[in-house]
């Protein structure tokens, strides 16, 4: 069941986009399991390394960061849509949480205390967007991917790395559509500098900055998520391993055609 917060931003969440809204769902309307409480250590490890422990040792942390993936991308689209678009901001405090997994054991959907709130004066009047998404990176991000490190040993760079790739996923999307809604231009420009400062306010380095490089045009990671160490699995589209190879076959490609035009 959609949060009533969320009803909204359904016109906007179309084609691709048409189940974020129902990815948070009050307490006891949830209809999908099992149900995980985030902030239970115990329960949290055991769901991460169950999915990443019939993989093998050497997959480990490819899985783990596939199912990272599978969490940031449920979680961010419609946290970072609500409050940029509808100045709202979800029930996002990780120990009144929980995730609910689908059959596969990834993360899906969460189930939360109840609905979401009006963003407080302060955080609508900031040009800042750390300011104004605090619940999201501090609040729960922070917290979150301190635990999944802490549960599977992974380190937390890769984990950021793919929590600020769904956010830049999220924002090439939101930031334009906030741009061209009137009165949102501030809160696009603020959500942007999530990604665009190297630094956050206090001097210490942005997590987020950056993921993300154009390389032939084509969007790239920095930091590669390591899908295709898995069964089955290819490259990621935005994988930079994948643009060396592709770089490597086109300067392979050039050196014959002009060999052959000699």
């Amino acid at each position: 069941m959609t949060l009533p917060c969320l009803q909204p931003l359904l016109p906007w969440l179309t084609g691709d986009y048409v189940g974020y809204a129902g990815v948070f769902a009050v307490h006891g309307t949830v209809e999908r399991g099992p149900v995980v409480p985030l902030a239970d250590p115990a329960a949290l490890g055991a769901a991460v390394l169950g999915f990443a422990a019939p993989l093998g040792p050497a997959r480990k942390v490819a899985a783990v960061s596939q199912w990272t993936k599978s969490y940031f991308g449920a979680l961010i689209l419609p946290a970072l849509a609500a409050n940029l678009v509808l100045d709202v901001v979800l029930p996002l405090d990780p120990r009144a949480m929980a995730m609910v997994l689908d059959g596969d054991g990834r993360p899906a959907g969460f189930d939360v205390a109840g609905d979401g709130l009006p963003l407080d004066a302060v955080a609508r009047a900031s040009d800042c967007g750390f300011v104004r998404h605090a619940a999201l990176v501090d609040g729960h991000l922070t917290p979150m991917i301190a635990a999944f490190s802490a549960a599977t040993g992974v380190p937390a760079r890769m984990l950021w790395s793919n929590a600020a790739d769904y956010l830049d996923r999220a924002a090439r999307m939101l930031v334009p559509l906030a741009r061209s809604l009137p009165g949102r231009q501030a809160a696009a420009e603020a959500t942007a500098g999530l990604l665009s400062r190297a630094d956050r306010p206090d001097g210490t380095p942005n997590l987020l900055h950056d993921p993300v490089r154009m390389v032939a045009d084509l969007r790239t990671r920095k930091v590669c998520c390591l899908r295709y160490v898995m069964p089955g699995e290819a490259f990621c589209g935005s994988c930079p391993k994948r643009r060396r190879a592709e770089a490597v076959e086109r300067d392979r490609v050039a050196r014959l055609t002009g060999a052959a035009g000699a």
